[in-house]
């Protein structure tokens, strides 16, 4: 089966779910397919009870899941444990390998969402939980295009720009905000067995790659306490822009600190990084895309 992700053509013997982007007719930049997978690499470079790595090499084991090997940003094979659901497969596929094959072939990769919004990428990121579908999927309602979910891929393009290419994900939303934003949940269309949470596919979804405008780190606030937007310093949107990494530990483990240093100190300087501090509930949900358009609107 063939999908277009992240701007890559995909060959995958997995249905991926969540890679809505018609099929992919031309011979594919990263093949997915089960095969033999060591347990264990020769004179690994890092070593965890999850994970050994060596350059271009990435053993990754999920008692359970499977056990993957992501080679030279071309190829996930993966050995499926017999108790594993194609389902929950297809997360770790598109989640956590897909993070390391991109970020060996030199991405950026950032735990994200993201929308199009005047031909620019917003993006939105945060610990798990913080609420980055959620504002997605506000802001989707609002009329805004989604680029992707979950995991975002940033391609160096001229001068210090970054790219954000769109990759089909479906969002993926908890039954609570399902409920507040009036969208029906689809039967067979749960995340994993026995989670309250599904994909769902955004109104609109955009198709080609965005310049990066702003990235916003989302912040619980208080109650009462209205939304707002506080720009960071250039060290603090540098150490937020790691500390958001897609699995930071991914990043020290395959050597790339030092690229995502130099690649944070670039994007600044095209791309502002901003605190977004916000009720994680629907409260005040109007007020606080109003502040946002009002913050796109004036160039800020």
């Amino acid at each position: 089966m063939g999908y277009w992700i992240s701007g890559l053509s995909v060959c995958s013997e997995v249905e991926l779910p969540s890679a809505m982007i018609s099929a992919a007719e031309q011979a594919p930049d990263i093949v997915i397919r089960s095969g033999v997978v060591p347990h264990q690499l020769d004179r690994p470079l890092h070593k965890t009870e999850e994970f050994e790595t060596q350059p271009g090499l990435f053993l990754l084991r999920i008692p359970g899941i499977a056990r993957f090997l992501i080679r030279q940003g071309r190829e996930i094979v993966f050995d499926l444990d017999s108790e594993c659901q194609p389902s929950t497969l297809a997360l770790y596929l598109l989640g956590t390998c897909f993070a390391i094959l991109l970020q060996q072939r030199g991405n950026l990769v950032l735990h994200a969402s993201a929308i199009a919004v005047d031909g620019r990428a917003m993006l939105f990121c945060g610990r798990s939980g913080a609420g980055k579908s959620t504002m997605a999927a506000l802001l989707c309602r609002r009329g805004y295009a989604l680029l992707n979910d979950d995991v975002c891929s940033l391609t160096p393009s001229a001068g210090d720009t970054y790219n954000i290419r769109p990759d089909g994900r479906m969002l993926k939303l908890w039954t609570e905000s399902l409920d507040q934003l009036a969208w029906t949940k689809q039967p067979g269309m749960a995340v994993r067995t026995h989670v309250e949470k599904y994909f769902c596919a955004p109104p609109l979804s955009e198709g080609d790659a965005r310049p990066l405008a702003a990235i916003y780190v989302l912040r619980t606030s208080p109650p009462q306490e209205p939304p707002s937007i506080h720009r960071l310093s250039a060290l603090q949107g540098m150490l937020e822009l790691k500390r958001n990494a897609y699995r930071p530990a991914l990043v020290t483990a395959m050597d790339m600190d030092e690229a995502y240093f130099t690649a944070s100190v670039a994007l600044q300087r095209s791309a502002a990084v901003y605190l977004l501090s916000r009720q994680l509930d629907f409260t005040n949900a109007g007020a606080l895309l109003d502040l946002l358009e009002d913050h796109w609107s004036s160039g800020n």
